[in-house]
C-alpha cells in the first residue's frame, strides 16, 4: 500500500528549494509510533535539488572540472577506507575482494561506456556483464522474463538465509551516451554481488545473491515490467545506487520524484493552406492550444511540480494545414498520489484542444508505465549512511532529486535503497549532458562508484547476517506502508 505523504509547501527559486512538512494529526500518530525506526530521518526540513537528473545540494556546492584533464589536479581525492580493524571479518573480505576486483570493474565499465546502446537494445552490455558473471560462477539466465536485453545472476550458499537483490542498470541515452553514468552502476551491481559472494564462501554465511541486469531505465521502465512479471518477488530486500553531481565525497539517500509520460496524437483535415483553409481541420492547433494550456497552468501548479514535453508531427509542409499533430509530455510531483491529482489536470488541457479545435484526440497514459518516488528504506539508509561516514569518511545528505527512475517502484514493492553519489562534472554538467558522459569515463567516477560498491556490499552483508537488522527493516517497511 502506498503512503499518504503530507501536503507540502516551498518558497524559494533558482536554486535549492527550502521544503517544509505540514503533517496531518492521523498521519503524525502514525509517524509516531514508527519514530523509533526513522528516528535519523530528518522530516521536519529538506532541501529539494532543482529540476536536473539526480543532482543534490546546490549547484555551487558541486565537484567541479572545466574539463577532464584537470580532474588529476583540482580535486579532493576519494577518501579510503579507514578503521578497518574495527570491522567484521566478513567485512574485511569484502574489501579485500572488491580491492582486487577494482581494475577489472573499472574494465568492464569502460567497455560499457564506450559501446553505449539505448533502451531495450543493450545486447553489448548483456553479453559482457554475463560473461562477467559466469567467469564468477553465478548461475546466469538472459533473455529473463521474456525481456531480451534483461538477466538474472545468482548465487546460493546454504540452506535458507535472507536473499539479497542487486542491480545492474545499462541503457544510455540517444545521442549523447551514457550521460546518465550507467556503465558505473552496471559495474558497481557485478562488484557488490562477487564480493559478496565470497563472503558467504569465506564465513560460512547461508544466503542468496540475485544480480538483476535491467534494461530501459530512461523511460521504458525495465525494472517495472520485471517487478510485474516477478523478477523481484524471491528477494527480501534490493539495492543499487546512481551517480550525479553533487559535493564531493558525498552521498544523499532522499527521495526522487514520480513520472507519468502521455502520448497524445491529435487527428485532423488536410486542406491547402491558401485556396481553402476553412475546410481543414487543424491538428497543429491542437497540439498549439494544448501546449499553451498547459504553460498556463504551470502558474497553478506547486513549485516541487514538473511539466514538460515536445511536440511532433509528420509530413507537415507549410501550404498545408497539418491533418496530424502529436505530443509526448511528461508530468512530475513528489510523490505518486500527488502525481495523479496533477495527470488529470493535464489531460484536461489535451482535451480541451481538442474540443476547441474539433480534432480527434488520442490521449496514451498507460503503455509507458508511471515511475513512483523513491522510498529509501530507513534501517538500510541508517547502515549505509554510518558505513560510508565512518569507514570512508563521506558526508551523508537527504536532499533528494526532482529526478525519476523505476527503482521508485520497486522501492514500493520491498525494502530498498537507491543511495546518490557525487562524481565530479563541469558547471551545468549534471546528469543528461555531454559533459556528464566525459564524466562518468573518469577515474574519479570510478572512485566514488567503488565506494558506493563497498558501502552498499557491506550493508547488505550486514542485514544477510543479523536477525535483528533484518527485521526492523521489513518493520520499517511495512510501516511506511501505513
Amino acid at each position: 500500500m502506498r503512503p499518504k505523504n503530507d501536503d507540502r509547501q516551498m518558497s524559494g527559486c533558482f536554486g535549492g528549494f527550502k521544503l517544509r512538512s505540514f503533517v496531518s494529526g492521523k498521519q503524525k500518530q502514525r509517524n509516531e509510533n514508527c519514530s523509533t525506526l526513522s528516528a535519523s530521518r530528518e522530516e521536519d526540513e529538506k532541501v529539494l535539488a532543482p529540476s536536473r537528473d539526480f543532482d543534490f545540494g546546490i549547484p555551487s556546492e558541486w565537484g567541479l572540472s572545466v574539463d577532464q584533464s584537470s580532474f588529476d589536479s583540482s580535486l579532493a581525492p576519494y577518501m579510503t577506507l579507514e578503521d578497518a580493524s574495527k570491522s567484521s571479518a566478513a567485512e574485511q573480505t569484502i574489501n579485500r575482494v572488491l580491492n582486487e576486483l577494482e581494475s577489472e570493474l573499472h574494465e568492464l565499465s569502460m567497455k560499457i561506456h564506450d559501446h553505449p546502446e539505448i533502451a531495450f537494445q543493450e545486447r553489448y552490455a548483456r553479453d559482457t556483464l554475463t560473461a562477467f558473471m559466469r567467469r564468477h560462477k553465478f548461475h546466469v539466465t538472459s533473455g529473463y522474463l521474456g525481456l531480451e536485453t534483461a538477466w538474472r545472476a545468482e548465487y546460493s550458499y546454504g540452506r535458507g538465509g535472507k536473499v539479497i537483490g542487486i542491480n545492474s542498470e545499462m541503457d544510455a541515452l540517444k545521442g549523447i551516451g551514457h550521460a546518465c553514468g550507467h556503465n558505473l552502476i552496471a559495474a558497481s551491481g557485478c562488484g557488490i554481488a562477487v564480493a559478496l559472494k565470497v563472503a558467504l564462501e569465506t564465513h560460512d554465511i547461508p544466503g542468496k545473491i540475485i544480480l538483476l541486469g535491467t534494461p530501459a531505465e530512461e523511460g521504458g521502465g525495465g525494472k517495472i515490467i520485471l517487478l510485474q512479471r516477478g523478477g523481484y518477488d524471491e528477494m527480501d530486500f534490493c539495492l543499487m545506487s546512481h551517480p550525479g553531481p553533487g559535493p564531493l565525497n558525498s552521498f544523499d539517500i532522499g527521495s526522487t520524484t514520480a513520472v507519468l509520460t502521455f502520448e497524445v496524437e491529435y487527428l485532423g483535415k488536410g486542406a491547402h493552406a491558401g485556396a481553402a483553409p476553412w475546410e481543414g481541420i487543424n491538428a497543429l492547433d491542437a497540439a498549439f492550444l494544448a501546449y499553451s494550456s498547459l504553460s498556463v497552468l504551470r502558474q497553478q501548479m506547486k513549485p516541487t511540480h514538473r511539466s514538460h514535453g515536445i511536440v511532433q508531427g509528420q509530413d507537415w509542409i507549410s501550404n498545408v494545414i497539418p491533418d496530424n499533430a502529436r505530443l509526448r509530455w511528461q508530468v512530475r510531483a513528489p510523490t505518486y498520489d500527488e502525481l495523479v491529482v496533477l495527470a488529470e489536470r493535464v489531460r484536461k488541457c489535451f482535451e480541451a484542444a481538442a474540443l476547441a479545435t474539433g480534432c480527434t484526440v488520442k490521449i496514451d497514459q498507460d503503455s509507458k508505465p508511471p515511475y513512483y518516488d523513491l522510498k529509501n528504506n530507513p534501517i538500510l539508509a541508517r547502515i549505509f549512511s554510518g558505513i560510508v561516514r565512518t569507514q570512508y569518511g563521506h558526508s551523508v545528505r537527504t536532499n533528494g532529486s526532482a529526478a525519476s527512475t523505476d527503482f521508485g517502484n520497486v522501492s514500493h514493492h520491498l525494502p530498498a535503497l537507491h543511495p546518490l553519489y557525487s562524481i565530479p562534472t563541469e558547471t551545468h554538467g549534471g546528469n543528461h549532458t555531454p559533459a556528464f558522459t566525459k564524466a562518468s569515463a573518469t577515474k574519479e567516477a570510478h572512485a566514488a562508484n567503488m565506494i558506493a560498491t563497498r558501502g552498499l556490499a557491506i550493508t547488505g552483508l550486514r542485514v544477510i547476517q543479523d536477525d535483528e537488522l533484518f527485521r526492523e527493516m521489513k518493520a520499517a517497511s511495512a510501516c511506511s506502508a501505513l
